[in-house]
């Protein structure tokens, strides 16, 4: 079997996540471990307003995580988390990382483009100042 990487993102009630946040979080962990899934990073990305209720509930505390999976278990993964009553919503992503090395070189590419045309405007802007002085 050949693991892939995925990325999720867990949307947890904050009332719980304030009250005992390392056992919510091991709750969400071991879903994913059940599945075969080994853990590559976790961490809390904090508590938002929501748009709209969910389950009642207007704010919500968000768990980002990173893991390997083989990719015929992520279906059931995705159903036991549906049956989970810690988790509110998920979406659960393919990573892959040649996808986040070409945006960072798209990235990259953007940014000498934005200082070549400030370059631009700098020289531009001088030579309109140059042409002032010189009338004056």
């Amino acid at each position: 079997m050949v693991s892939r990487t995925y990325e999720g993102l867990f949307l947890l009630d904050p009332t719980l996540a304030n009250q005992d946040w390392d056992g919510l979080k091991s709750k969400v962990v071991a879903l994913i471990e059940r599945r075969e899934g080994q853990i590559v990073s976790a961490k809390k990305w904090g508590e938002r307003r929501l748009a709209y209720e969910i389950k009642g509930r207007k704010r919500g505390t968000y768990l980002l995580i990173y893991f390997q999976m083989p990719a015929e278990h992520i279906a059931t993964l995705k159903r036991d988390i549906q049956l989970s009553e810690v988790v509110l919503r998920n979406m659960i992503v393919k990573h892959d990382r040649a996808i986040d090395q070409e945006t960072e070189e798209t990235q990259e590419e953007v940014k000498e483009e934005v200082k070549e045309e400030a370059k631009e405007e700098v020289k531009e802007e001088a030579k309109e100042g140059a042409k002032e002085g010189a009338e004056a």
